[in-house]
Formats: C-alpha cells, sequence, structure tokens
C-alpha cells in the first residue's frame, strides 16, 4: 500500500471515528455536538439550534433540551397561555395590520365557554385559518399557533353587527350616520350616534359630513333619539 493512500485512510478513519464519538456523546447524553454551527431564535420558544453533521441540538426557552437526528422535527413544549395574552396578542395585531385584518369585527374573552371569541365578517374556514396563521405566526412561532389550534381556544362568529352609512354629522368625539341600506340592527335612514376612537374637526380626516362609511359594532344599542352603539371599527368607503 502506498504510504500517501495509507495516510489519506488513517486521516479518514479518524475523522470518522471523530463524528462517531461527536454523534453518540450528543445523541446518548443529549448535548450540544462539539462541531457545530449554532443558530439563534428570536421569536418562538427554542432559544437556539446547535446543528452538527448529523444530529441537531435543540435548547428552549423553558430550558428543555433535546438531540434528534438530522431532518427529524422537533417542537419545544409549551406551558399553558393565558387567554388574556391571546386576547392581548389579536388586539396589539389587529391595531397595527389595518390591511390584513379588514375582514375582522371584534373579539373577547368568554369566561364561561374559556375561549378567545373572534368575530369576522366573512366567516369560513380559510379565512379562520388565515386569521390565526397571521395573527400568531408573526409574533409567536409555530409551537403558540399549534397550542391555540391544538386546545380549540378561539371560536370563530359571524359578525351580524355591520352596516353601511352617511355621516350627518361629525363632532369632536362623536359621529352622526344615517343608515343607507335595510340590515339587521337597522332600517334605511334611521340615525346612529357613536363615538370616535380619536377626535376630529370633520374637516382633516375621512369623519366629514357626506362621506360613506362601514360601520361594525357590538350588537348593543341603546334605546335614545337618534339610537347610540358602542362602534368597534369605522372604515370609510
Amino acid at each position: 500500500m502506498k504510504k500517501s493512500l495509507k495516510i489519506t485512510l488513517i486521516v479518514l478513519g479518524v475523522l470518522i471515528g471523530i463524528i462517531a464519538v461527536d454523534t453518540f456523546q450528543a445523541k446518548v447524553f443529549d448535548n450540544s455536538p462539539l462541531i457545530k454551527i449554532r443558530k439563534d431564535f428570536k421569536d418562538g420558544y427554542v432559544r437556539y439550534m446547535d446543528k452538527g453533521l448529523l444530529v441537531n441540538h435543540y435548547h428552549c426557552n423553558n430550558n428543555e433540551t433535546v438531540t434528534t437526528w438530522r431532518g427529524a422535527k422537533f417542537a419545544c413544549s409549551v406551558k399553558e397561555i393565558s387567554l388574556n395574552d391571546i386576547n392581548d396578542k389579536i388586539i396589539n395585531f389587529v391595531s397595527n395590520n389595518h390591511e390584513d385584518s379588514i375582514n375582522y369585527a371584534y373579539n373577547y374573552i368568554d369566561t364561561e365557554k374559556q375561549v378567545i371569541v373572534v368575530g369576522l365578517v366573512d366567516n369560513n374556514k380559510n379565512n379562520q385559518d388565515e386569521f390565526i396563521t397571521k395573527v400568531f405566526s408573526s409574533c409567536c412561532g409555530v409551537e403558540y399557533l399549534n397550542y391555540i389550534k391544538n386546545n380549540n381556544l378561539i371560536e370563530f362568529q359571524n359578525s351580524k353587527y355591520v352596516f353601511e352609512a352617511k355621516i350627518i354629522a361629525a363632532e369632536k368625539d362623536y359621529i352622526t350616520v344615517e343608515v343607507l341600506n335595510d340590515n339587521n340592527s337597522f332600517q334605511k335612514d334611521d340615525k346612529v350616534t357613536m363615538k370616535i376612537t380619536r377626535p376630529t374637526d370633520g374637516t382633516n380626516d375621512f369623519y366629514v359630513v357626506g362621506n360613506k362609511v362601514r360601520v361594525i359594532f357590538n350588537g348593543n344599542v341603546e334605546a335614545s333619539n337618534p339610537a347610540r352603539i358602542d362602534v368597534i371599527k369605522i372604515e370609510l368607503m
């Protein structure tokens, strides 16, 4: 055997031995491999992953550690998530992503059922899945999202409390509208007043007399003249 070939085989054998020992100690003792590339995660439940030649070592934010073969799927276990936390994340999302939440009407905690109730104007399975994915995959990671789905923590409802109207009066904190079409809550030409989320002088934004708007509210109608509602969202048509 030539000397160069012998050296090559020795070196190759040593490398295979090192990889084997490194893989063995990582897999058996749930350690990070010595030969690795580390990837840090800013969101979700995985703190970092050490990618080895044959195994991956995961370190979760709850200090759970797991070593798996390369290519195997893994998700950190998730501690119980509070309904308040889920509700707050929905509110934060719809407050900062107007274009992605046009179909959204309202959300609240149903303490009796222990679920978050979310009202969608167009409520179907595709829109439900799209809403959950958009809200939670961007902020919380796949583990958080799967926990919500697996525990059925969100209940979707049709938002029946929507109507179109024309603004007939605009004050600092309130607007009054005239209903354009018969609907589940009002009849055409009914007058309805509502508090707006930000002050207006009736000239510098869409709270202008004559503008047509789409009003989404929580269903409560105060028997006054004109009727008064608690508005959830007002959209310019």
